[in-house]
């Protein structure tokens, strides 16, 4: 039986134990782009870029599904779209530099 997934608004509502400033900053943009979109900062989002660390490789996160699952490509010049769409959880070394 497999674990279950940490959905992103779980995660975005689970205040952590200890926050880094990259944390920190991913919780803001994910907050941000998890919303209705006649609710979002579009100019945030379109000015922000969020990179993170998954299995030992760097990413370039475009944003969250309402399904829970965070996308991930790995071209940093991609704005929009993904590679990979996982779990919250397995991410880490959140930042706004790849």
């Amino acid at each position: 039986m497999s674990a279950k997934m940490t959905h992103i608004y779980d995660w975005l509502d689970e205040p952590p134990a200890e926050m880094s400033a990259g944390e920190k900053f991913a919780r803001e943009f994910l907050n941000e782009f998890t919303k209705p979109a006649c609710e979002k900062n579009h100019a945030m989002l379109d000015a922000t870029k969020l990179f993170c660390t998954y299995q030992g490789k760097r990413y370039r996160c475009t944003g969250a599904s309402r399904m829970g699952d965070v996308w991930l490509t790995a071209d940093f010049n991609r704005g929009t779209g993904y590679d990979l769409r996982i779990e919250v959880d397995g991410i880490t070394e959140w930042s706004n530099a790849p």
